[in-house]
């Protein structure tokens, strides 16, 4: 049977000593299974939990700024500084724009402009949440909303919200009227699975393979990624002002990583001296496209190398796998083999501040090591 309510817009069916209560506009089950009377059914639809739920249409169509400063939408508009209710194209492509940092979170025009972009997608995607009070969200709570945006989205994507999160929710603790007392994302674990192999080692014949057929926009990235160390952020920010002459080795890049602010040194093998002194100059920036003009982003950069590489993999010149943060890999690879480095020694020349990534970048080769040794055994005892 269906029964009439005051709160608009609903279809409440009982099937089998059960109710059910729909949206009817779209059939979105709002409750379901709820046992017991028509009078306690009409207490449980006056109860935060479903207000919650049946005004969350309404709440997706207001501002962040609209929102308490104890809320999810409150907190979001200020570490945003606004940006979550920018609705112009310029968001959508950029991440925002920086907003007013005397309105919010201080540090988030420095934050990277794919960082920016990323935690607005995750904030977006939350929109309906936004009228949760912060003092009421826990750990469990954050563990239902990732699995259900697995499903609906992608883990990787799931997780990265919960990084969002994680990054804002460690600030708000910090300020007083959140009603924040910790981080409850803090020792989630991952809803993706990453692959510690993704980037692998490039083998000898594919960069050459891949330098022959590449076009100057793709093959400067490769060149500073392989024989530079330099991480994709670099690359699209390196400029001609930080390649240096250096005393030791010719040249060498100089300059500051916006990932983890580490101060670099970093010398230019030979191969990449030779290969710059043949590359026209027509930007202060070196890693540009062929008409001339910067990467708008370090992700237009990657993608673009990305799909040239998956061409070559299709055409049979290049082994599956290969990604520009792989050649990176081959550089560590390399000065741990033939240069014989450390593991502390490889972070620094990968500007790292961890001696454990200068393992994790080699863990490979150390491997190799050990079963070449076995085998060199096994021929002195034979």
């Amino acid at each position: 049977m269906v029964v009439k309510v005051r709160l608009e817009g609903l279809n409440i069916v009982k099937s089998r000593g059960r109710w059910y209560v729909y949206r009817r506009s779209n059939g979105e089950v709002l409750m379901k299974g709820f046992e017991g009377t028509r009078e306690a059914l009409l207490q449980q639809l006056g109860e935060p939990a479903f207000m919650q739920a049946y005004n969350r249409p309404r709440t997706r169509a207001r501002a962040a700024s609209t929102f308490a400063a104890d809320t999810l939408g409150g907190l979001v508009h200020w570490f945003t500084n606004g940006d979550i209710d920018r609705k112009d194209a310029a968001k959508a492509e950029t991440g925002g724009d920086a907003g007013d940092a005397k309105a919010g979170y201080p540090k988030w025009k420095k934050l990277a402009q794919a960082t920016r972009k990323d935690y607005l997608a995750a904030f977006e995607y939350l929109r309906d949440e936004f009228d949760v009070l912060l003092s009421g969200i826990t750990t469990t709570d954050l563990y239902e909303l990732r699995d259900e945006c697995a499903q609906r989205k992608w883990p990787r994507f799931a997780d990265k919200m919960i990084s969002a999160l994680s990054s804002m929710f460690s600030q708000g603790v910090k300020r007083r009227g959140r009603g924040l007392t910790s981080n409850p994302c803090l020792g989630m674990d991952k809803a993706h699975d990453a692959d510690p192999n993704a980037n692998r080692e490039w083998f000898a014949d594919e960069l050459p393979a891949a330098l022959a057929h590449a076009p100057m926009e793709v093959k400067i990235p490769l060149m500073l990624a392989r024989y530079g160390g330099l991480r994709g952020q670099s690359i699209v920010v390196a400029g001609w002002k930080q390649y240096k002459p250096d005393e030791l080795t010719g040249m060498a890049f100089r300059f500051m990583t916006r990932k983890n602010k580490q101060s670099v040194y970093s010398p230019a093998m030979q191969e990449l001296q030779d290969f710059l002194a043949g590359v026209s100059r027509s930007s202060p920036l070196i890693a540009v496209r062929d008409d001339g003009t910067v990467w708008a982003s370090e992700k237009e950069m990657q993608t673009r190398v990305s799909h040239f590489l998956r061409d070559l993999e299709r055409e049979g010149l290049i082994g599956a796998g290969t990604t520009l943060h792989g050649l990176r890999v081959s550089y560590a690879a390399w000065w741990k083999r033939t240069g014989g480095a450390t593991n502390s020694e490889i972070a620094d020349l990968l500007g790292d501040k961890s001696e454990r990534m200068g393992a994790h970048y080699t863990r490979h080769v150390e491997a190799e090591a050990n079963v070449i040794r076995a085998f060199q055994r096994v021929k002195r005892e034979a």
